[in-house]
């Protein structure tokens, strides 16, 4: 009698907080197409002396993330050049501007064109990987390179530099 009542009971259990839409379960199991992609693009360099970890930058190519084949519900246009998005932490630092502590930031020895700080709430911000609280994010613009070695040179004046590889996708 009470294996009965315990059975019928988690039965119910079961029953009661499935759901009834399939969309609601695809949903959880769908790849996010933006991150996936956006996660095979990106890179970290970290600039050390004295065993400690001076700076941190992580960049994600965007112009592979943001093809017209990729792009469903979220979008960045990426034409007219190479395009970045370069998260910065400077140690001691309370604010993390690469361009003006003696840090720089070169891609195939060519200087950014543009460099645009992202508000904390940037759309683009939820869309990429490795994103922390203690960093600050830049869309940095490269003017278009025609090789298709892309070498994105993190540099300082006292702590050396790092450089980042990445490949071009193919048209």
């Amino acid at each position: 009698m009470y294996k009965k009542i315990l059975l019928l009971s988690i039965l119910l259990i079961i029953l009661g907080c499935s759901t009834k839409e399939k969309d609601n379960i695809s949903q959880l199991f769908t790849k996010d197409d933006i991150y996936h992609i956006s996660l095979l693009n990106t890179q970290k360099a970290q600039l050390i002396a004295s065993l400690e970890t001076k700076a941190l930058l992580t960049a994600t190519y965007l112009n592979p993330v943001f093809t017209k084949k990729n792009c469903k519900n979220f979008c960045v246009d990426v034409s007219g050049g190479e395009y970045f998005f370069v998260g910065v932490y400077i140690n001691g630092s309370k604010i993390n501007h690469f361009d003006d502590k003696g840090y720089f930031l070169t891609l195939n020895g060519m200087k950014p064109i543009e460099i645009k700080e992202l508000d904390k709430d940037d759309p683009l911000r939820y869309e990429m990987p490795m994103v922390d609280n203690w960093s600050t994010y830049y869309k940095v613009k490269y003017p278009t390179v025609n090789s298709k070695k892309l070498k994105l040179v993190f540099e300082s004046d006292r702590f050396g530099k790092d450089v980042l590889t990445f490949r071009k996708p193919k048209k």
